[in-house]
């Protein structure tokens, strides 16, 4: 059936189809009241004809359930419909289109709004073909001049909540009542995600600068809003002309979000005057890209401030407040919709513990009755989210699950240049085959293979909606950032088993980008990628072996040994149930996890467990094995951390005599086991040897790596150190003037 699979084809999550389909719709969507519902619950799935089973049918199915689905939010609403009402329902997918009972919650939640639009339905058809039959009387080409004339809207009252931002404030008298002689028209910029408190600044600006200016009462905001086609030539022109020719006037556009809206059209053609916008589109920036500024995070004591005035409480300590605040991110919507529950509540202390059980009704619900802004925070940010693209979308859902800071830009392309790929640490451990899936799903959104161009178009308009910040290092390497709310908020959208796919797809674009590099290189990108490895959830990094060896890679290189330790207790059980004790695969994580453990300072199990994988591998492998050898050094290395010098100076002699026999002089390990004996022998005294083993050590080193080497250096250090503790105190000095002069180069 060729026309059913194009239809499910189509259907498809990021199908071109469905995106060309929403464009269509939005336009035309304008100006009608549009009531989405969605499922809160999954529907249970069972036979092999996966039929839904609803409570409401009652009668006995002996079916075996295979499975649970559910419609995701953003499945059943039309992204980009900032018009539209959202609601939820208590109910599957079988529930949510029928009603088993009259007095159930969901159907009078239904029936309110069919109802609301039943009385309000006369009125509104009189209204258009009142509006429409104008059209038809007038003379053609021509506009009626009868229709009614939008009012301005005032400027928003100030919130008795507010809380001053001396710093913006500055800035904004600066920019838009400067000093200096007028060269351009006076402009500034308000840009920042919803809820920052854009426009409570701006009212308090202007009502606080009422006196330096004559206002002029034109919201061309609400005035763009209702025109139509009918409008065009009507007297916002008209306004734009007479401001041109005067010179005291503010205008003011809030809320100036959309990024179709050339607002350049609506700016008098003078240098006089002065304009202030307020938007979340950060593209308004080019209207005045030296005069804008970013309304982001209060400062802590701001924060606090604005918590207590909401709540109205003042408490003896501001400890609680300062931990409520910092877990809101200094975010202001967010504070005050906690201000308002603490004051409703009257507990303050128990706060922060509530958040975190019911983070998602708490910022979803619309708890400021009677305040300024209406709108919960996670409602602030629907009208953000709404409007990216379902592959925007797709991209910042990912993003949820890595840490919201210092997101780089190589981790995307590093990622996408290896396929996604994991890399194979053990031969014997390949990635599984559900790998590939969630590689798919990577290729859908950043393509297969790396493309600046399109991943820019794709955080433009991201940014755009001021969902994501960009920064540039001292190396002039990209960084992006999310507000923590922001990552809290897709989460939150998210059912199960989408916020499982989305982590692991976070997880595979990290795995994707965790290569072996030098030295140098690896420590820096490493670093990068560990904070985003940490955000991940442990399940995930655990989900598969291969995962997790990769994984361990980046978080030894970064010396972060308690995170490796849980990887390598989990590499360790895994392996040993699935090939046996004494496998080399075994061995090698034991192995891992008795260096793991020394690191980590638990001493004791570091040499229980080193032993037994000396053991084991001179049983296995024989005495002069590499990876025997090894497991001498790293033994005597734990020795010598719990003070038992003897015993590791006789196996630091043993590995030194295998590896010169083995490897030859000139080998690094060869050059490591020399250094690490003559480091013992310091500590027990023997100096003369010391030196001698130390002088041999730095000639090797400046012979196979250079003068400049770190290697290099630390051998000279190690040197001088000797030399002064043998009382040769000008050579040592003379080396130690050296290794500063190397180390400050």
């Amino acid at each position: 059936m060729p026309t059913t699979n194009n239809v499910l084809k189509d259907l498809k999550s990021n199908s071109d189809a469905l995106e060309e389909l929403r464009k269509d719709y939005l336009p035309v969507s304008e100006g009608v009241d549009t009531v989405f519902f969605y499922e809160e619950y999954e529907t249970r799935i069972v036979g092999g004809m996966k039929k839904m089973v609803s409570k409401f049918e009652f009668r006995t199915i002996d079916l075996f359930v295979t499975n649970r689905q559910i419609v995701p939010r953003h499945s059943a609403i039309v992204d980009g419909d900032r018009e539209a009402t959202v609601v939820p329902l208590s109910a599957d997918h079988c529930e949510i289109v029928k009603f088993g009972k009259h007095d159930t919650e969901n159907y009078h939640t239904v029936t309110h709004y069919i109802k609301e639009f039943v009385e309000q339905g006369p009125a509104k058809i009189r209204e258009r073909w009142i509006h429409e039959n104008g059209h038809r009387t007038d003379p053609k080409g021509e506009l009626p001049t009868t229709q009614k004339t939008v009012a301005p809207k005032p400027l928003l009252s100030v919130s008795r909540n507010y809380v001053r931002r001396p710093e913006i404030d500055a800035f904004l008298t600066q920019y838009l009542l400067p000093s200096s002689p007028l060269e351009r028209q006076p402009r500034c910029i308000l840009h920042g995600l919803g809820g920052g408190g854009k426009t409570q600044l701006a009212s308090s600006w202007i009502e606080a600068h009422k006196h330096s200016r004559r206002q002029i009462e034109a919201d061309l905001q609400t005035a763009i809003r209702s025109i139509g086609p009918e409008y065009s030539g009507l007297s916002w022109k008209d306004t734009v002309a007479w401001l041109s020719s005067q010179q005291d006037w503010l205008l003011y556009f809030d809320n100036a979000d959309s990024p179709d809206l050339p607002l350049d059209d609506y700016f008098p053609n003078s240098i006089y005057g002065a304009i202030l916008v307020t938007t979340r589109n950060r593209g308004c920036i080019s209207y005045a890209p030296d005069s804008h500024i970013e309304v982001g995070r209060l400062t802590e004591n701001e924060a606090v401030e604005l918590l207590h005035k909401v709540a109205n409480v003042t408490p003896s300590s501001n400890e609680t407040s300062l931990a409520i605040v910092n877990e809101l991110g200094m975010w202001a919507l967010a504070i005050t919709q906690a201000g308002a529950y603490i004051f409703k509540t009257r507990r303050l202390d128990t706060y922060l513990s509530t958040f975190r059980k019911h983070r998602k009704k708490l910022l979803r619900e619309a708890s400021l009755k009677g305040r300024n802004y209406k709108a919960s925070m996670y409602t602030a940010l629907d009208l953000s989210f709404s409007q990216l693209s379902i592959k925007a979308q797709e991209l910042m859902k990912i993003c949820a699950f890595l840490h919201h800071s210092s997101i780089p830009l190589l981790l995307f392309e590093r990622s996408t240049t290896s396929s996604f790929r994991t890399h194979i640490v053990e031969e014997e451990c390949p990635p599984p085959e559900s790998d590939e899936t969630i590689i798919s799903q990577l290729k859908d959104v950043l393509g297969s293979e790396w493309d600046d161009y399109s991943f820019q178009e794709l955080i433009d308009s991201i940014s755009w909606h001021s969902l994501v910040n960009i920064s540039i290092d001292h190396n002039s390497q990209l960084f992006y950032s999310l507000h923590p709310l922001v990552q809290a908020y897709i989460r939150d959208l998210l059912v199960p088993v989408d916020r499982d796919r989305y982590a692991r797809s976070a997880s595979q674009l990290l795995l994707g980008a965790t290569r072996p590099l030098l030295d140098r290189d690896a420590n820096d990108w490493y670093r990068q990628l560990s904070f985003h490895i940490d955000g991940l959830p442990t399940n995930v990094k655990l989900a598969h072996p291969s995962h997790t060896l990769a994984f361990r890679m980046v978080y030894t290189s970064v010396e972060n040994w308690n995170s490796t330790k849980e990887l390598d207790e989990h590499c360790y059980s895994q392996f040993y149930q699935t090939f046996g004790p004494k496998h080399l695969v075994t061995v090698r994580a034991m192995a891992n996890l008795a260096a793991t453990l020394r690191d980590c300072g638990q001493l004791e199990e570091a040499e229980k467990m080193g032993r037994e994988v000396l053991a084991l591998r001179l049983e296995m492998l024989g005495e002069k094995h590499p990876h025997t050898v090894w497991a001498m050094a790293n033994l005597a290395v734990t020795l010598w951390s719990r003070g038992q010098l003897e015993e590791a100076e006789k196996m630091e002699r043993e590995v030194l005599a295998l590896r010169l026999e083995i490897l030859g002089e000139k080998h690094p390990d060869t050059v490591w086991a020399m250094d690490n004996l003559a480091a013992t022998l310091q500590n027990r005294g023997q100096l003369e040897e010391a030196e001698k083993m130390q002088r041999e050590v730095l000639a090797l080193r400046l012979e196979m790596l250079g003068e400049k080497h770190p290697h290099t250096v630390t051998a000279m250090a190690n040197l001088a150190v000797t030399l002064q503790n043998c009382g040769q105190l000008e050579e040592a000095e003379k080396m130690g003037r050296e290794v500063l002069a190397l180390r400050l180069e």
